[in-house]
């Protein structure tokens, strides 16, 4: 487990939706996440707020096998960029993972999963990639 005070500018961050999905963000420090919202809106917010109408109560960030944090190079410069920015979102064709993979690589490519995230980032960071909780407690 890391503690949230480890986690770096432009980590990938998830946590569940009614363990059906998940929500990815990048987290750029000081306890704020930029997320795509359903709406289109590009926004940075608190963790508690990732979490609203959310069943996941466990911050994920990404790791390598060793369990060291990856960060995207530009990545959180990217993100922040993009904050108050409006996007078609598309569930499908335009949605979380594909703002997040954007933010990482500064490619645009089509994200429809989860799934579909995680190989991307195992594939550019050339590294299985895997989910350690980070410690919200203060």
């Amino acid at each position: 487990m890391w503690q949230l005070s480890a986690v770096p500018a432009g980590a990938v961050v998830v946590c569940e939706i009614f363990h059906l999905f998940e929500h990815t963000g990048i987290y750029i420090g000081e306890g704020q996440i930029v997320e795509l919202q359903g709406s289109g809106l590009v926004r940075a917010i608190s963790i508690n707020r990732f979490f609203d109408n959310r069943s996941g109560k466990h911050l994920l960030v990404a790791c390598d096998r060793q369990g060291q944090i990856l960060v995207g190079e530009g990545c959180a410069e990217r993100a922040i960029q993009q904050i108050f920015t409006v996007q078609d979102y598309d569930l499908i064709h335009n949605n979380c993972h594909r703002f997040t993979q954007h933010c990482v690589s500064g490619r645009n490519l089509p994200m429809t999963s989860f799934f579909d995230l995680k190989t991307e980032l195992a594939r550019l960071w050339r590294t299985d990639i895997q989910w350690i909780a980070v410690d919200l407690s203060r």
